[in-house]
């Protein structure tokens, strides 16, 4: 498992899982809440999939959909680097 490093917020934890599938995506997880998978080459609800746990609130929504606009180029290195290297 690769931490995400090119961003980070607080109270959550965000990875590349190593051997993962397309669509290029990272998990985000806030701990005992919920955990997400974040589909960075996908705009709007299309970004986001529940994995488990209740949806998490539209502000956190917004705050990793901002950060995936402001960092998408890099996720896109890190997921070459990390998933399937």
């Amino acid at each position: 498992m690769a931490k995400v490093a090119c961003f980070e917020m607080e109270g959550l934890f965000c990875w590349f899982w190593p051997m993962d599938h397309e669509p290029p995506h990272f998990h985000a997880k806030r701990h005992g809440e919920w955990e997400i998978r974040v589909k960075f080459t996908e705009q709007g609800a299309a970004m986001f999939e529940v994995k488990w746990g209740a949806p998490p609130k539209s502000k956190i929504l917004k705050a990793i959909a901002n950060a995936v606009r402001m960092h998408r180029m890099a996720l896109l290195e890190e997921w070459e680097k990390n998933v399937n290297p």
